[in-house]
């Protein structure tokens, strides 16, 4: 019953093989326990829309120096560094934000046109669970969410946090245990929906060579769109102890079982990474620090050497895509996902 339904859906969105998602791209959880999906109230409380898109990634790689000691001479072998970082260039935040925008006004309008109502932020502040939150207002672009991104929600799209550290991180609660099957019983057991996208653009690799007395790092330039982010990936002084992973997906859960489970769950995720083409002039970037040795006859008294080190840094190198590409590929997912995730829900829902 399960494959039919993905037929149908795929056949009914035009989505084949061969564009941006195919089938075999997607991931379908199609979960109704009880009929809870036709027994909910036709109202759907939107608690996050949002995109993340890399913007800047940094990586380096170090060797220690060394010194040997031999009959009649001593070397002394420098240690290196090597530090690289890839800053995208061609779109900036406006691009992101247009995009965010349209895909909201998507998502909403099907919802509307489908008779389901809306939920405000205000109006889920009327209940205990969020009553202590803070009601944000969407449209602002936030590189705090995670280190070398920018996080972008629509316009005209409010909701809530838990809480906003002093640099301007947003908490969305939780833990180790989904709340949204909880809270949405709390909501009278309205639909929660949550609706992410995560857009990387390159895959740094620092490599540090003793053997060689070398140090590298290489940049591949990949955009994509990632099943999940790691908010830690860019930011290693923060322990990922507890810090739970960001998904792509369009997700819609609704009612309380037993153990925190929902009785509906209606959810469309990437099985895997799916790379753009021909978007990046670039593909590899590559930059090498090779240590450098020097040696000395050792005299009959005393002799301190020192051999500074070999040192490179390279702060600034920049990706250059084409526009218009970059936003296509970004388009085409977000409105590929959303359709069929609002298909798959409405499909689960039906009386």
């Amino acid at each position: 019953m399960k494959s039919i339904l993905l037929i149908f859906l795929f056949l009914f969105l035009g989505i084949f093989p061969g564009e941006i998602l195919s089938e075999k791209d997607l991931k379908v959880t199609s979960f109704n326990k009880k009929n809870q999906g036709s027994k909910a109230p036709k109202k759907v409380f939107i608690r996050s829309f949002n995109a993340y898109f890399e913007v800047y990634e940094e990586a380096s790689a170090k060797t220690s120096g060394s010194k040997n000691e031999r009959a009649n001479r001593t070397t002394y072998t420098s240690g290196t560094s090597t530090t690289m970082g890839v800053q995208i260039q061609g779109v900036d935040v406006p691009d992101f934000q247009k995009l965010i925008n349209e895909a909201y006004q998507n998502f909403v309008s099907q919802l509307k046109g489908q008779g389901y109502e809306i939920m405000t932020a205000d109006e889920a502040k009327k209940y205990e669970y969020y009553a202590d939150w803070t009601k944000k207002e969407g449209g602002a672009s936030s590189d705090a969410q995670v280190e070398g991104y920018i996080m972008v929600t629509p316009i005209g799209y409010d909701y809530l946090v838990k809480s906003v550290t002093k640099g301007g991180k947003e908490k969305m609660g939780g833990g180790f245990v989904d709340p949204t099957p909880k809270i949405s019983k709390e909501l009278d057991n309205a639909f929660i929906a949550d609706v992410n996208f995560a857009f990387p653009f390159v895959m740094l690799d620092a490599d540090a060579s003793t053997w060689t007395n070398s140090t590298s790092v290489k940049a591949t330039i990949g955009y994509r769109i990632e099943p999940s982010l790691d908010p830690t990936e860019n930011n290693r002084s923060i322990t990922n102890f507890g810090v739970s992973r960001i998904p792509s997906q369009v997700r819609f859960v609704s009612g309380l079982d037993i153990g925190s489970n929902p009785l509906f769950h209606a959810k469309v995720e990437p099985k895997k990474a799916v790379y753009a083409e021909g978007v990046f002039k670039d593909k590899i970037i590559k930059e090498v620090t090779q240590a450098q040795t020097d040696m000395f006859s050792k005299t009959g008294y005393s002799q301190l050497v020192m051999v500074s080190g070999d040192q490179k840094k390279v702060a600034s190198h920049f990706a250059d895509c084409d526009h218009d590409a970059y936003v296509n590929f970004a388009s085409d997912v977000m409105q590929s996902m959303i359709d069929t995730g609002v298909s798959n829900f409405l499909e689960l829902s039906k009386d």
